[in-house]
């Protein structure tokens, strides 16, 4: 009945160029040269398709896409985060046929945002090139830890890619998901909290003696060669953080110390690298006494909010008291010396788990690049304007966020093939402003100022509309030859 291929790519552009609602997308469907004859209802009646084939969707554009890009798939970063909706009820629950429960979508959970509406929740892989690889929508009130295992599953089963390394953060390290990624193919590194380590390790991890030097870097190797300094070192070498000296002469390096650690209860066992670094430690001293002193002028104040783990307030206890047994009414505030001195033990200290037996400067690097994650979402969310979503059923809600899925993915290719020269911003902002004047009879004149952006974009494209007219002929020879890639 309508062009499935045709609806798919407009939303896609539209994601990228001109985010808004479907309806919005539609209106704006003549703005681009090429011609979309697609209805109002062709679209929404898409969005069913789409979520109805989400899985099989991921599975061809990951193949589709190797041919286009070399993917590198051998380190996978999982992560999540939640999107809101204009509306301030959550959807109810709907009772099957057979009498079970089914969770809809927009369920009210704990939002990134702080925002008191309903939420929906979605998962991301991205894999080492940088290139969202699967991803998956839950109702907003799901267990962050409960959906990695079913989302890896659409790319080990669904896609074949079975030797993987797994990073994620601490709020989605269980040991269920660490133990389903601790086999001969695939193995896991996630961040560990060291406040919830047993005693045991936690005092281990917090000792200031024995630790190592991590290997100098390619950068820190240059400096020193210009400083006239050694650059090989013993690595067996021992030091106390407490030291003067080693906070004079290694104030600049990370420090690290492993071993092994073993659940007395599953019996699960893995590798845990604890780093420090004095410039970590006085970087989140130096945010703390910026808190710390909001808490004090909201003591001051008598002004009490909610304590959020990263919130000031947490600096802050209250004591109520009484004359006479009455109800309490008297309020008192004092910053929590104790809240204070116990956060400050930690400062400096970062920890991952894993199963990997590589060199700890290797799975630290692996670990690191998990910011890859926070960009897509900061593209998605920021640029692509994913949210607030506007559609309301389950169907095209998912559905829209394949969208979503599909566009960063397309973006991504286009920043490879620049070179990564430039910010997804500033690309952005570029691409949007390209647009033309209609010249009847002559064609497409630009009305965009020449830059050094619009120039690589022609470059990589292979054709150029900036110099000179385009003609109505020649803008259709080049939408047909882009229908041939």
């Amino acid at each position: 009945d309508f062009d499935l291929n045709a609806v798919t790519e407009l939303l896609t552009y539209g994601r990228i160029i001109s985010p808004g609602s479907k309806l919005a997308t539609h209106k704006d469907s003549t703005a681009y040269p090429e011609s979309f004859d697609v209805d109002l209802n062709h679209i929404y009646r898409s969005l069913d398709v789409i979520a109805d084939n989400m899985d099989y969707i991921q599975k061809r554009l990951y193949h589709n896409s190797n041919t286009v890009v070399n993917r590198d798939t051998t380190v996978l970063y999982y992560d999540c985060t939640n999107y809101f909706f204009e509306t301030e009820k959550a959807d109810p629950i709907v009772v099957t046929e057979d009498g079970k429960n089914k969770p809809t979508l927009r369920q009210y959970g704990v939002s990134k945002e702080h925002r008191p509406n309903p939420i929906v929740q979605m998962g991301m892989f991205i894999d080492n090139t940088g290139f969202p690889i699967a991803m998956c929508i839950n109702p907003g009130n799901t267990n962050e830890q409960t959906t990695l295992i079913p989302t890896e599953k659409i790319i080990v089963e669904g896609m074949g890619v079975e030797k993987i390394v797994v990073c994620t953060d601490g709020g989605l390290s269980s040991e269920d998901n660490r133990s389903y990624n601790s086999t001969s193919d695939r193995s896991f590194i996630t961040v560990q909290s060291l406040k919830k380590l047993n005693e045991v390790y936690s005092n281990w991890a917090l000792e200031t003696k024995g630790w190592k030097l991590m290997p100098l870097t390619e950068s820190q190797k240059e400096k020193r060669r210009l400083m006239n300094l050694k650059t090989d070192e013993n690595p067996e070498m021992e030091f106390d953080l407490t030291s003067e000296d080693t906070a004079r002469y290694y104030g600049d390096r990370t420090f690290y110390r492993e071993r092994w650690i073993i659940n007395e209860k599953t019996k699960f066992s893995q590798r845990i690298i604890v780093t420090f670094s004095f410039k970590y430690r006085d970087y989140l001293r130096a945010l703390r006494e910026r808190e710390i002193e909001v808490a004090e002028s909201d003591i001051k104040r008598g002004r009490s909010g909610k304590r959020r783990s990263k919130s000031p307030q947490r600096f802050i206890s209250e004591a109520y008291a009484t004359q006479e047994g009455e109800e309490a009414v008297y309020k008192t505030m004092a910053l929590n010396l104790d809240a204070i001195a116990e956060e400050e033990k930690y400062d400096g200290f970062y920890a991952i788990c894993t199963d990997l037996n590589d060199d700890a400067d290797q799975i630290l690097k692996m670990n690191h690049n998990r910011w890859e994650s926070e960009d897509a979402f900061r593209v998605l969310k920021t640029d692509f304007k994913a949210r607030p979503v506007f559609v309301w059923t389950d169907q095209h809600i998912k559905a829209h966020f394949m969208i979503c899925f599909m566009a960063l993915l397309i973006f991504r290719i286009l920043e490879r093939r620049l070179g990564y020269k430039y910010t997804s911003s500033q690309i952005i902002r570029t691409l949007r402003a390209m647009s033309f004047n209609i010249l009847p009879g002559d064609g497409y004149r630009p009305n965009y100022t020449r830059t050094d952006i619009t120039d690589a974009l022609h470059e990589t494209a292979g054709f150029r509309t900036d110099t000179e007219i385009i003609t109505s002929l020649k803008m259709k020879r080049i939408i047909k030859d882009i229908k041939k890639c």
